[in-house]
């Protein structure tokens, strides 16, 4: 019997049936585009809540410091990927003409400049405009002070407090945001890779991935303390060395 024929006949062979299903999916996404240009953006945000959720799921629940203090992770990266496959990897720009590079005493390297700090803190679908939309949608009317974070940030460069959140005694997350980023955004960035229809939605996607984690765990944790978490993982992640992660 010639098995390629029986594997190409074969009504049950689920992997093609899966393929078929997905590009279902996202030929509809495209024609969504029309009417709603951040749909996969949009549709994206809610597998990453998902997939996070069933990753971190165990016997306790979701440990929602920590839930928060990733989503912020990989929303930061996002600011800098982004810009590397866009600019550097499909555009040919060097490294030095995208990014502000500072290199430490210890030989450490970080990345600033308005290119990063657009998506992450200063567009109308920015990482801090989505996060922070949560808690007004929440009905508060306080905010952190994000400026701060950014200044906490710059001065902190090259030494051990790098990266490292400034939250309330009681409420700290089981891992450091650049572990979140280097182990969790290869698993994540398939996602945005397949929902986002250009490397500058990604930013986007994982921030409105905040912005629904915000919501989700308002009983749980004061979302004001979720919006910190989150942007105090994300800010100094936008920034740190990970290129192995491209």
């Amino acid at each position: 019997m010639d098995d390629s024929s029986s594997k190409e006949n074969n009504p049950f062979d689920i992997q093609n049936d899966s393929n078929a299903v997905e590009d279902i999916l996202l030929d509809t996404i495209n024609k969504m585009r029309k009417d709603d240009p951040l749909i996969g953006a949009k549709l994206g945000a809610k597998e990453v809540i998902n997939s996070l959720m069933s990753m971190m799921n165990d016997s306790n629940g979701i440990h929602i410091e920590t839930f928060m203090c990733a989503l912020g992770s990989l929303a930061g990266y996002s600011c800098q990927a982004s810009l590397r496959k866009e600019l550097i990897e499909l555009k040919g720009l060097d490294e030095k003409q995208v990014f502000a590079v500072v290199f430490t005493n210890d030989g450490s390297k970080y990345f600033f400049g308005d290119l990063i700090n657009k998506p992450l803190a200063e567009d109308e679908y920015s990482v801090w405009s989505l996060a922070a939309g949560a808690v007004q949608y929440l009905g508060i009317n306080e905010i952190i002070d994000v400026e701060d974070i950014f200044k906490h940030v710059a001065e902190t460069v090259g030494n051990h407090n790098y990266g490292i959140p400034r939250i309330p005694e009681g409420h700290e997350p089981m891992d450091m945001p650049y572990n979140f980023v280097k182990f969790l955004w290869p698993l994540f960035l398939p996602i945005a890779e397949k929902y986002c229809d250009a490397p500058n939605e990604w930013p986007i996607m994982f921030g409105l991935s905040v912005q629904e984690g915000i919501i989700l765990g308002k009983d749980v944790l004061n979302p004001l303390l979720s919006l910190s978490l989150a942007m105090e993982s994300a800010i100094p992640m936008a920034k740190v060395d990970i290129i192995e992660l491209k």
